[in-house]
């Protein structure tokens, strides 16, 4: 296993620009078919499952732009981490050949084994680099939710369907959720990528949740900061030493002074060589 030597950590505000509903089950006294889900004291909340998706969904959907970083999950790509006959194939391979956990490691390292967000968001042989924290409410107000009205739609009619009327409830727009996303160990691609997903969701193009295509969950990160901490070269002792004691984020890691033109450079740093290849 490698020494650990480097990690990135954003840190923002999700202001919901349209309402949001994360559906919670049934587990709630909440008089609705749908409840959104919350914590044991009541307050609405976005699991950081949930997000990791939306961010995912949207990284990919933008490196799908460039060959060869992303396969989608999409049969056919040649990644294994999507799951179809080259996963199947893998998977025979390490069987007949009683790979042990370094010569898995050795294979998922070779050129066009798993796709750059594969290697990003993790797979079914390998962790993921990105972390997501639970996403909970920034201020300490009262969260008022709202409940709406549904109904399902015949598709061939375009009317709708007798008895079949429901209700959601959804958290209303403009309330903020702290967000917190932890980068272990990225290459230049992944940390590439990674800033894609923040740059979307900074300009407003993320969207969180279900029942997105009535408009719902649409958000803006704002307030991005990030922190770096670097191991590597002369001072490292010092650094760690640092990253040991520091008691807070502040303390432990190195903030970066300008966070747009971080994104700005990290994009741009494997845009031009991944253009160059195609």
């Amino acid at each position: 296993m490698a020494a650990f030597s480097y990690r990135y950590v954003f840190r923002g505000r999700l202001k919901l620009l349209t309402a949001m509903h994360i559906g919670g089950g049934r587990g709630t006294l909440v008089p609705t078919d749908s409840p959104v889900v919350r914590t044991p004291d009541g307050r609405p909340f976005i699991p950081g499952s949930s997000f990791k998706g939306a961010f995912r969904a949207t990284v990919e959907k933008l490196a799908s732009a460039l060959s060869g970083v992303s396969c989608g999950l999409l049969p056919g790509s040649g990644c294994v981490g999507a799951q179809d006959d080259a996963q199947k194939a893998f998977n025979k391979r390490r069987r007949n050949e009683n790979w042990d956990e370094a010569r898995l490691v050795s294979e998922l390292a070779a050129p066009g084994v798993l796709c750059h967000t594969c290697k990003l968001f993790g797979s079914a042989f390998l962790a993921g680099k990105i972390q997501f924290d639970d996403l909970y409410l920034a201020d300490e107000l009262d969260a008022i939710m709202q409940i709406r009205d549904g109904v399902a739609i015949d598709r061939d009619s375009e009317k709708a369907v007798d008895g079949l009327k429901y209700d959601y409830e959804v958290v209303p727009a403009n309330y903020g959720f702290d967000l917190t996303i932890r980068l272990n160990e990225p290459d230049t691609m992944e940390l590439a990528l990674a800033c894609v997903g923040v740059s979307e969701f900074g300009a407003g193009f993320g969207q969180i949740g279900g029942l997105r295509s009535r408009g719902l969950g649409r958000c803006q990160l704002g307030d991005l900061r990030i922190y770096e901490l670097d191991l590597r070269g002369a001072d490292r002792a010092e650094r760690l030493k640092r990253y040991l004691l520091g008691a807070r984020l502040e303390d432990k890691m190195t903030e970066v002074p300008d966070p747009s033109q971080f994104l700005e450079s990290a994009i741009s740093r494997v845009l031009s060589q991944a253009l160059a290849k195609e």
